[in-house]
């Protein structure tokens, strides 16, 4: 009888280490891209223009780290597509960035689960240049870029390469 109760007096404990251990590693776990709350969350952020990639937390798709003011594109949907051809689905972001009281770059970041940076598809080496759409189709990203001087755009398109970890034009230009 001591044996069979104390069989299951250990089963109970051992049960309950298992539920208590497994609310802790879903809470540490990686979230899938469309679990998170981009607007709302701290990640860490690609470079974005003159923005070093560094932690930010949004509230509201806005943020401010040092003298540098991260907000989410207006009117913007985050995006979901597997960029990298691993099988995961990833995140593309349009992200604005600035110092304070100055005008914004704006860029295309990818984020994967954890969340995690992937890196930046594009940023334009002028703000007045702006990635204003993309598409992914089989793993490549058409960024159509907008030109605020010249009313003009055109479309860039990238790929992920495994081997330089960064998306890449392929469009020859």
């Amino acid at each position: 009888m001591w044996e069979s109760w104390s069989r299951v007096a250990c089963a109970v404990v051992f049960a309950a280490g298992l539920a208590g251990g497994s609310g802790t590693a879903v809470a540490q776990s990686s979230q899938g891209v469309r679990d998170v709350d981009w607007r709302n969350a701290e990640f860490t952020v690609p470079a974005v223009g003159p923005c070093p990639q560094q932690s930010v937390a949004f509230a509201g798709g806005a943020a401010e780290v040092g003298n540098w003011v991260y907000r989410f594109t207006p009117e913007r949907e985050v995006g979901f597509a597997d960029v990298t051809g691993e099988g995961v689905e990833d995140a593309l972001i349009l992200v604005e960035c600035g110092p304070r009281d100055s005008e914004y770059s704006r860029a295309l970041v990818a984020m994967t689960e954890g969340p995690q940076p992937l890196g930046t598809v594009v940023s334009p080496p002028v703000w007045t240049q702006v990635p204003d759409g993309f598409t992914v189709h089989d793993g490549e990203i058409a960024v159509r870029i907008e030109d605020f001087d010249t009313g003009g755009s055109w479309t860039e398109r990238y790929r992920w390469a495994q081997s330089a970890r960064a998306f890449v034009r392929v469009d020859g230009s």
